[in-house]
């Protein structure tokens, strides 16, 4: 019986590390040279995408320190203000976090509450590493943010690649698509965003948008 309990525990072990996992997405060929007007055509698109809602995953892998955290995401997004619940399939919801553009709130499990004026103050307290949060919605979308450099495209016109310096980091930004979609306004499959100390990968399961 102990051996059977051990074995279980065992195995729910391995499903709270690797069920939340995001592998990566195959090869897809891109080039910094597209047709510009097609890259300014998806750019506009994206501008007016300003309701949404999305629901996912996500993995947060601080590099040094090799801790690696791994959940479920539902975020909804509204230009003044937005709402990220965290969960996990087995402990529920782990924490919520909602950003206005006054002050940026983190309620956990336990109903314990913390407060900053913006969210990378916050998440930079709570998690003890920097968050580029504030250009996090926009790259989630396969949006340009300011500043960014070394830009690769695929041939629809939608985000490849690119860096960007975000405090006094250098960061890289990989976005995946879903090669056999059809969509009139392409969005990510997953976007990978690496600096020397933090990787954060998202995998889109589903995208909504909203009047």
């Amino acid at each position: 019986m102990i051996q059977h309990l051990t074995k279980l525990a065992v195995l729910l072990t391995v499903l709270l590390v690797t069920g939340c996992s995001i592998p990566t997405p195959s090869h897809q060929d891109s080039s910094r040279q597209v047709n510009i007007d097609v890259v300014n055509s998806h750019q506009n698109k994206l501008s007016t995408f300003n309701n949404w809602s999305m629901s996912g995953r996500m993995a947060l892998i601080q590099k040094e320190l090799d801790e690696r955290d791994s959940f479920y995401v539902n975020w909804r997004y509204q230009p003044t203000y937005q709402e990220l619940r965290f969960s996990h399939p087995l402990k529920g919801q782990l924490a919520k976090l909602t950003v206005s553009k006054r002050q940026a709130t983190l309620v956990d499990s336990n109903g314990a509450t913390r407060s900053a004026v913006t969210a990378p103050v916050l998440l930079a307290d709570v998690l003890q590493v920097y968050i580029p949060f504030e250009q996090l919605r926009q790259w989630l979308i396969g949006q340009k943010t300011a500043r960014l450099n070394n830009l690769t495209y695929y041939n629809n016109g939608t985000l490849a690649s690119a860096s960007v310096v975000q405090n006094n980091e250098q960061w890289r930004i990989r976005w995946f698509y879903d090669s056999q979609t059809n969509a009139e306004l392409p969005l990510p499959e997953q976007v990978h965003i690496d600096s020397p100390t933090l990787k954060i990968k998202v995998q889109m399961q589903e995208w909504q948008t909203h009047n």
